[in-house]
This record gives C-alpha cells, sequence and structure tokens, in this order.
C-alpha cells in the first residue's frame, strides 16, 4: 500500500508547493468580485484549485472582505479550499483511484457553490465578526500586490518542510490502515457501518473528524476499509466532513466568521455530506 501511494503523495507536495507561486491573491479578487452568482461559482474553484490550507486561506479572505468583496463567494472560497486542493486530488486518485477523486471534487464544488448561494440571502452581520471593517480604498493594495517569483531553494525548503509536516499523518494513516485489515474482523465494519444506508455514512462523516488530522494522512486509511467492503457514499462523507470541522481550520475560520456561521456551516456540511454519499452509493 505504501510503495504504491508514496509516488502520488510526493507528486501531490511538488506539485502544490509550485502553484504556491502564484498571484493567489489577485486571481482572486477579480474573480469574486464579478456578480454574486459568478463570483460564488468562480470562488468555489478557485477554491478547488488553490494550494492554500485553511491557516493559509483566511487572512487571505479576511483582506479581501475589507476590500469590500461579499461574504458569499468568500465562504464558497473557503470551504472548496479547506476541502480539495491540487495535492489532495493527487494523493486520492494514487491512493484511492481517480474515480474518487473527481467525485470527491465535483461534490467539493457542489457543496462550496450551495453555501455560497446560500449565504448571499443571510444579513451580513450574522456571517462576518464586527471587529471586521472594510478598507476606505477597496482593493487597491490587493492590486499593487507584486506576483511572488519562483526561487528553486526556497521552492525545495518548502517542499521539504511540506514532507515533514504530512509525513507522520501519513504514517499513522498507514498504521491504522494496517490495524484494521489485520485485527478487526470484517463482520465488525458491516455491522457497524452498513446500519442503514443514512446511518452508516452518517457514522463516516463523523468519524472522519477525528480521523483527518491532515487531509492526505486520511487517505490510506479509507483505502483499506474500501478494501473490506465499506461502502462508497460513506467513504465519500468521511473526505467530505474529516477535513473542514476539526478544530484548527474552525478556530481560523472563526478569526473572520461569527460562531452562528460556524454552526451552521458545520450542520450544512454534514447533510451535505449525508445526501452526496446516498446518491453516490
Amino acid at each position: 500500500m505504501l510503495s504504491g501511494f508514496f509516488p502520488y503523495f510526493l507528486a501531490g507536495i511538488f506539485l502544490g508547493e509550485l502553484i504556491k507561486f502564484a498571484s493567489w491573491t489577485k486571481i482572486i479578487y477579480k474573480w469574486v468580485s464579478n456578480s454574486p452568482v459568478q463570483a460564488v461559482i468562480s470562488a468555489s474553484i478557485i477554491g478547488i484549485l488553490s494550494p492554500l490550507c485553511t491557516y493559509g486561506t483566511i487572512p487571505i479572505v479576511i483582506e479581501l472582505y475589507k476590500s469590500k468583496v461579499r461574504p458569499a463567494p468568500l465562504i464558497a472560497f473557503c470551504a472548496a479550499s479547506s476541502l480539495m486542493n491540487p495535492q489532495l486530488f493527487v494523493m486520492t486518485a494514487g491512493g484511492v483511484g481517480l474515480e474518487m477523486a473527481i467525485i470527491r471534487t465535483l461534490a467539493v464544488f457542489i457543496f462550496s457553490f450551495a453555501a455560497g448561494m446560500l449565504a448571499l440571502f443571510i444579513p451580513d452581520k450574522f456571517i462576518i465578526r464586527k471587529t471586521i471593517t472594510v478598507y476606505e480604498d477597496g482593493g487597491e493594495k490587493i492590486e499593487n500586490r507584486e506576483k511572488k517569483k519562483f526561487a528553486v531553494k526556497e521552492y525545495l525548503v518548502n517542499c521539504y518542510k511540506s514532507f515533514l509536516y504530512i509525513a507522520p499523518f501519513l504514517l499513522i494513516g498507514i498504521f491504522l490502515g494496517a490495524v484494521v485489515t489485520v485485527f478487526v474482523p470484517q463482520r465488525f465494519f458491516y455491522e457497524a457501518l452498513y446500519m442503514g444506508r443514512v446511518q452508516s455514512i452518517l457514522a463516516g462523516a463523523i468519524i472522519g473528524i477525528p480521523m483527518n488530522a491532515c487531509g492526505g494522512g486520511a487517505i490510506p486509511f479509507v483505502q483499506s476499509l474500501l478494501a473490506i467492503g465499506l461502502g462508497k457514499g460513506t467513504a465519500l462523507a468521511f473526505f467530505l466532513v474529516g477535513p473542514a470541522l476539526r478544530p484548527a481550520p474552525l478556530a481560523a475560520m472563526s478569526a473572520l466568521f461569527t460562531p452562528l456561521m460556524l454552526i451552521s456551516y458545520a450542520i450544512f456540511l454534514i447533510i451535505s455530506a449525508v445526501l452526496m454519499g446516498l446518491v453516490y452509493i
């Protein structure tokens, strides 16, 4: 399992760090400043393509809001970037299969778009913290930002740091997957995850929260479960809920969004994951 997944793991790291040299702030500002529906669609797509994790996304999103970008596309961007990026796509395709990688990406887009569209009908005061205020000069600071120049040494150092960060979680996922395969009777998963389609998918979504310490690290674990009978819909819910509802990303998002917004976001994500899991059986 490790030998087959490891090349995709490395490819994901190199690809993600390479994309970080693009002018993401300018690109995001340009496309999320269009008409409301266009802005939400664009934000969802750019969020999926962005290599930034939630910690890197939130400072950009706060700056965009201060530059008078509406909350709806910002919510879509946050949702998409926390759930999918080029690294995760490559790792999912290598660890679970191209079909799951494509379905996972499509599900993230649907959820991000739906969350952004719903936010269009909610007053800003229920979404954004009162302490966040807009700039008087709009997006001038973003528009004047210089493109980050590619530097080989910095690129390789960042790849190494990314590897050191993700590798321990990857090893944990591989270890848990091996334990499950060897020691846990297959009957246990049939009983726990086949209580009924809705119950099993909901269980997969909830279990995904503590298991997704790192997006890529959970892939070997899910691969092992799929090998002994885990449903594809349950695996999809696992991938959708876990990365977004971990304490660390939620803590980062709380710098901009209100507690009511975060609670609503979590509930909507779980419901959406269950519904999409039911479709993808």
